[in-house]
């Protein structure tokens, strides 16, 4: 039965392994469909009859000139009239979900989600990543054994608007066809059960003594405190001692190279793949197509238009944008979105990079919040990580998470970036650690190597090592504890170290 089903699933896989290859062939065709394909089914919206979405279909060149970008707060209007039961303001199809976002400290977000949107956007992204594994490795059976769910919360109703509210991978999970549902564990209430510690402890349960698991995905950061729980309970070295059958690991939400090494002990067979996506509560963008490249395929054809905002420009507070056509490689943007699911030119948070343009590939630099520019130094997220890596390298340490901020200068003082680690293996010799991480900054950064000469303006970082399990309970006491809830990296001011700082023993 099993090998019946497999087939059938390969087989159904194959549209989505041409429309892959579409990706390759024709990616502005696609992109200018997407955007027809948006405009076209919600023009008869308010939304759409105030910005002249007819109009637009006619000359899409049109289409910045007509749609203003919109953050969130300018989106607010709208999505108050859908929270208070107009669901066809944004969408021609009625909201059928509250998405639920927030950043670690940020208010609460609503999103409403459309059921097609669902369809559309984040399962559609989920086929196109399997099509890709399928791609890579033609032996792995996905529905051979069962596949591990990890979920946000379902929260109960919003009211007035009377619809379901939950985080987005929980409207995903619900949203799994009833015929999949029984290849999937835990089931769907444990997996979108509001308590993220207690729904842990009992996934690690019953995955424990799960006989076979072959697809496994999620935060890596909230993954391996689940994982040695299992191995706690099951026994053994590693994963492959509880299901000898794993195949992949499907990652996002953080950079994954710190972690990799970890991952790499964890799942220790040849072949074995770990596939980056890039997905969000606003939409599925990308996913890695290519092992070798660790870099990620842009997806074109899953109800998302692409504009995109040099970093540079977006800081001074210039907005205009570009599509796919113009975009080049080795230049931070702001990805502007406008998505099947009511969100038009919506700049999400993330900084990323093109590292080709044939076809689109991107990589993630980090968070539009999550940069240091004290001194004039603009170090982004991805270039303190990748220092980091190198300090852990050359001095056998394991990051377990860490926070940096500015010290800033003062009378008879000089600044300096205050890094909090946690790690999950301290360094062998400190010194050595802070001199390589001191290096690695300068070489990536051009900016801070200027101001760190001669300590002109910056002298070197200082470092505060944390506790097992703070960043943790951290999160815990701030109410932000679960996968979609990350520690900042990067922060251009002191709010969160200071928080930090004091909640620390005072010997620490």
């Amino acid at each position: 039965m099993l090998r019946v089903v497999n087939t059938l699933f390969k087989t159904y896989l194959g549209r989505y392994r041409k429309e892959i290859r579409s990706h390759y062939e024709e990616p502005l065709a696609l992109q200018a469909e997407t955007l027809r394909h948006i405009l076209r089914s919600n023009q008869s919206t308010p939304f759409g009859r105030e910005h002249q979405f007819d109009q637009i279909l006619r000359d899409l060149q049109s289409f910045p000139h007509r749609v203003p970008v919109r953050n969130y707060d300018d989106h607010a209007p709208y999505i108050e009239r859908i929270l208070l039961g107009e669901l066809t303001t944004l969408t021609a199809d009625p909201a059928a979900w509250i998405a639920t976002t927030s950043g670690t400290t940020g208010s609460v977000k609503y999103l409403p989600v459309p059921q097609s949107a669902v369809r559309e956007i984040h399962l559609k992204g989920s086929w196109l990543s399997l099509a890709i594994l399928y791609d890579k490795d033609e032996s792995v059976q996905v529905f051979s054994h069962k596949n591990l769910l990890i979920g946000g919360a379902f929260q109960g109703v919003h009211q007035p608007s009377g619809l379901p509210k939950a985080d987005i991978s929980a409207i995903i999970i619900k949203s799994i066809p009833r015929v999949m549902r029984p290849f999937y564990i835990p089931d769907i209430d444990l997996a979108t059960a509001p308590s993220y510690e207690d729904k842990i402890e009992k996934i690690a349960h019953l995955a424990a003594h799960e006989p076979g698991i072959t697809i496994l995905g999620g935060v890596p950061t909230w993954n391996l405190p689940l994982y040695r729980r299992i191995l706690e309970i099951h026994g053994g070295d590693n994963m492959l001692d509880v299901w000898p059958e794993a195949a992949a690991f499907k990652h996002g939400g953080v950079n994954f190279e710190p972690y990799r090494a970890q991952f790499e002990r964890l799942f220790p067979k040849p072949g074995f793949i770990f596939q980056e996506i890039y997905n969000a509560t606003e939409g599925f963008f990308a996913v890695q197509d290519r092992d070798e490249l660790r870099t990620m395929l842009l997806l074109l054809t899953t109800g998302i238009y692409y504009e995109f905002i040099p970093w540079e420009a977006y800081q001074r507070g210039e907005m205009a944008a570009v599509d796919l056509s113009g975009v080049k490689t080795d230049t931070a943007y702001v990805m502007l979105i406008t998505t099947v699911a009511g969100l038009y030119r919506y700049p999400m948070g993330d900084l990323i990079e093109f590292t080709e343009t044939d076809p689109f590939r991107i990589r993630i630099l980090g968070r539009t919040q999550e940069f240091i520019n004290a001194f004039g130094e603009d170090l982004l997220r991805s270039e303190a990580e990748s220092a980091l890596m190198e300090a852990c390298e050359t001095a056998s340490a394991i990051v377990r998470d860490f926070t940096v901020a500015p010290e800033y200068i003062e009378v008879g003082k000089k600044g300096r970036h205050h890094w909090l680690i946690e790690f999950e293996r301290p360094p062998e010799d400190m010194e050595l650690f802070n001199q390589t991480l001191d290096r690695a900054l300068r070489d990536k950064n051009n900016n801070y190597a200027a101001k760190r000469s001669n300590d002109f303006a910056i002298t070197r970082h200082e470092l505060t090592v944390l506790p097992a399990g703070f960043f943790r309970e951290w999160l815990r006491d701030k109410g932000k504890l679960g996968g979609q809830h990350k520690v900042p990296r990067l922060a251009n001011h002191r709010r969160f170290v200071e928080d930090i700082l004091a909640r620390l023993p005072r010997d620490s």
